[in-house]
Parts: structure tokens; sequence; C-alpha cells
């Protein structure tokens, strides 16, 4: 009996160690598999960071290119706002002047006016008593008046 329960045993232990070695071959090969996928995961995974770290290069590289386009754009408008500021200030200088020169005139338009009445009144045919009394003028130039208008006349 022993030996027939020892060959019994044997072929228990036959059987078991075949099914454990067909699960083991099975996980073996399931393992294989999700290695095998785990692999092409890190591959695909690297293949995206390498292309990641192509593209922050790439805009790296713009954003620098951008920054000194930029850097350019604010020296040429400060430049022409320096530019600007110098125009206005001659302009208004030349403003003030032109304001100046238009006082003076202003001045003396009421003696240009005066003239003017004058002579007007000389081509009217108004003696010379009548011209300085209309344009409060002196004699002396009442007469200049006179004779310029019948030069004129000639």
């Amino acid at each position: 009996m022993s030996v027939m329960y020892i060959t019994w045993l044997l072929g228990i232990l036959s059987l078991f160690t075949l099914v454990v070695v067909i699960v083991l071959f099975r996980q073996n090969k399931k393992l294989r598999l999700s290695v095998n996928h785990i692999e092409n995961n890190a591959q695909t995974n690297d293949i995206l960071v390498t292309q990641l770290q192509d593209s922050l290069t790439d805009l790296s590289k713009i954003t620098e290119q951008q920054k000194l386009a930029h850097d350019e754009q604010h020296n040429e408008h400060a430049q022409v706002s320096k530019q600007l500021e110098y125009r206005i200030k001659t302009l208004l200088q030349q403003l003030t002047q032109q304001q100046e020169i238009f006082e003076q005139f202003q001045n003396q338009q009421p003696e240009d006016k005066l003239y003017s009445r004058a002579f007007k009144l000389a081509e009217l045919g108004a003696d010379i008593e009548e011209i300085m009394r209309e344009c409060e003028i002196p004699r002396a130039e009442a007469d200049m008046l006179m004779s310029m208008h019948q030069k004129r006349i000639r």
C-alpha cells in the first residue's frame, strides 16, 4: 500500500506540478504582454517628452525673438517720442514768436488804418486840413500823403 500510495501521491503531485506549470506559463505570458505594453508606453512617453522638449525649445526661441522685437519697438517709440517732444517744443517757440509778431502787428495796425484812411481821403479829393483833422495826423505827414497821392495819379 505504501508503494501504491506513493505512486498515487506522485501522480497527484505530477498533476499538481503540471497545473502549476501551466498556470505559471500563462501568467508568464500575460506578464510578458504587460511588460511589452509597458515598454511600448515608455517608448511612446519618451517620444512625447522629446516632442515636448523640442516644442519648449521652439517656444523659447520665439519668445526671445518677440522680446527682442518688442525691445526694438520700445526703443524706436522712445526715439520717436523724444523727436516729437523736440518738435512740439520748437513749434511752441515758433507759435510764441508768431504771437508776438501778431501782437506787434496789431499794435501797429491802428496807425496803419489811420494812414490808409488818410490816403483814401486824399483819393476822394480831401484837402490837407480835412485829412489832418479827420485822421489826427501832423501837417508834415498829411503833406507827404498828398504828394504820394499826386505822384500816384500822374
